[in-house]
């Protein structure tokens, strides 16, 4: 009940989310309208079915069944309604430049508030990378950067050339290079090295007992930040751990000058040992401690064993970071615009083959993220709702006939031309437009459904 429970929460949290992006959205375009004289007959959050209605003036507010998006109805909008056109608050009897204006206010609203919502973020304080190397804590045998060489402890300065910010940067540079070779720099005690490696396609366990793997659609080099293998609780009465000394959370960070970073290689060289000695290298707080422990066979579980139980503690990368207003600004004009331009970055990398489809995602999906990411931290979710805002924002500017883009493109065609597009002409284009959208929606879902499992396990 608690799985289902914390699925239900997830959903309904995500959804919060993408209702209150679409409010603003809505509220942008509702609020310069009324500021123009258009009359407003319906704001509504979702389509379909209306659930919720009230109405003050001339105007119908609602919250609809169908909570991927929301619409405000303008007088005079539709064309097919000939009776309000002539309508001194119709949309259409208004100038090209109010009309582009009213167009233009959603997708604004959604990159302002996720600019000024970053600002804020910045000043609060943001999680940043301790250094802009990262150190590799281990390697998947079965990746690719096992084949290049690559071997824990190493320092990744840059790839192709250019240096890498964090292990986020990291990851979005690999994932758009699937296929790609790309060149790492790598410092491997007093070495220098170049090791050319090829991102192959990223797949994870779907999330249910079917074993299955969904492809995240985007490049993976088996690399992974440094894991600590801490000591979960006191080792048992009378074993040979605790003869020795060992205590709950120490960290493990060698044995036999072996490099631990998963508690499979702690299990491995135990059961290897046999009966000779094991040099733990141990961190109890601040201090290194030597211990020396000698294993003995379980008969239970068939192997050699010295008593202890284990779990991961990921290292700290980063650290809390506050910035004076001044640097907030900077530092929000910077993320905003890679953020901005993140969308045409991954188009460009999956027209050139570097991206698959699977690594986009519709609305399902975003509501499963939302809601798993503000279940796990609130200021995450405040950092993702700023990025999907301006994406938001971006893919409505887009010229895609449908969008407030598509409305800005016609306006602009009609402000060259000294008049409108033939009625026709533009329901041709819309037509195409929605048959396109409706064809990507159906997809993008299938796609979504089947990667669900992966945000509510």
């Amino acid at each position: 009940m608690d799985h289902y429970f914390q699925i239900v929460l997830t959903f309904i949290l995500g959804l919060l989310g993408l209702s209150f992006l679409v409010f603003i959205h809505e509220l942008g375009h509702f609020l310069v309208a009324k500021k123009n004289g258009v009359r407003i007959k319906t704001f509504s959050i979702g389509f379909g079915k209306k659930l919720l209605r009230y109405k003050k003036g001339e105007t119908e507010y609602c919250i609809s069944l169908i909570p991927f998006g929301g619409y405000v109805a303008m007088t005079g909008e539709n064309p097919d309604n000939p009776d309000e056109i002539d309508d001194e608050g119709s949309f259409v009897s208004k100038s090209v430049g109010a009309r582009a204006a009213i167009a233009f206010a959603g997708p604004f609203v959604n990159i302002l508030f996720a600019f000024l919502l970053l600002i804020g973020l910045y000043i609060i304080g943001v999680e940043e990378p301790v250094s802009d190397q990262i150190i590799v804590g281990f390697v998947d045998q079965t990746g690719t950067a096992q084949d290049a060489g690559v071997l824990p402890e190493d320092t990744i300065f840059s790839i192709d050339g250019k240096p890498i910010k964090g292990w986020d940067d990291f990851r979005e540079r690999i994932g758009v290079s699937l296929g790609a070779k790309v060149v790492l720099e790598i410092h491997r005690k007093d070495s220098v090295l170049s090791l050319p490696v090829i991102p192959k396609e990223l797949m994870v366990p779907k999330g249910d007992s079917s074993n299955t793997m969904v492809s995240m659609g985007i490049g993976d080099i088996g690399i992974y930040p440094r894991h600590r293998v801490v000591i979960r609780d006191t080792p048992l009465e009378g074993s040979n751990a605790h003869a020795a000394g060992i205590q709950k959370n120490d960290t493990i960070l060698s044995i036999n000058h072996q490099h631990i970073s998963k508690y499979e290689d702690v299990v491995r060289i135990i059961n290897s040992s046999k009966a000779d000695p094991l040099n733990f290298q141990l961190l109890r707080g601040q201090d290194t401690i030597h211990s020396v422990v000698t294993a003995t066979f379980n008969q239970e579980y068939n192997r050699y064993m010295i008593g202890i139980q284990m779990t991961y503690v990921m290292y700290k990368e980063t650290h809390l970071v506050k910035s004076s207003f001044p640097e907030a600004i900077k530092k929000a004009t910077a993320t905003s615009w890679k953020m901005t331009t993140s969308i045409f970055r991954y188009f460009k990398k999956m027209f050139q083959g570097q991206v698959k489809a699977d690594a986009f995602s519709g609305p399902v999906t975003i509501v499963a993220v939302m809601g798993s990411v503000w279940m796990s931290g609130f200021q995450d979710f405040l950092m993702l709702l700023a990025l999907i805002s301006i994406n938001l924002g971006i893919m409505n500017l887009l010229p895609l006939a449908i969008t407030d883009g598509g409305l800005l493109m016609f306006l602009a065609i009609e402000k060259v031309r000294g008049r409108p597009l033939g009625r026709k002409t533009q329901l041709v284009i819309q037509n195409i437009a929605m048959a396109f959208f409706l064809s990507f929606f159906v997809f993008i879902t299938f796609l979504d459904f089947n990667k669900l499992g992966l945000f509510l396990k």
